[in-house]
């Protein structure tokens, strides 16, 4: 490999730090009391949330994803809800009037 390759490949996997100014006290109260709670510090916590958070895709993506599945085909679910609910519903009457 180049000795460029791999110094480029290197400063790639340094990693950065980020400064987060103005961050609401109410904010920060919350981040510190739930890095207490997993005995993390608050820094190993903020680091966890951004990896989980962005091991997620963007709603703009799932949501193209979404877009881009076919149909399911059926009822629509509203009356398959509405349905359940009335078979529900029947059951509980019938529960009722047999005891």
């Amino acid at each position: 490999m180049h000795p460029k390759a791999i110094q480029h490949d290197t400063i790639l996997r340094m990693p950065t730090n980020l400064h987060i100014r103005e961050v609401p006290d109410g904010v920060h109260a919350a981040l510190v009391a739930r890095a207490q709670r997993r005995g993390m510090s608050l820094r190993q916590y903020t680091i966890q949330v951004l990896q989980d958070h962005c091991a997620l895709p963007a709603l703009d993506d799932w949501l193209d994803g979404l877009a881009a599945l076919p149909p399911i085909e059926g009822a629509p679910a509203a009356e398959a809800v509405e349905r359940s609910r009335e078979e529900d519903d029947r059951e509980v009457l019938r529960g009722r009037r047999g005891a």
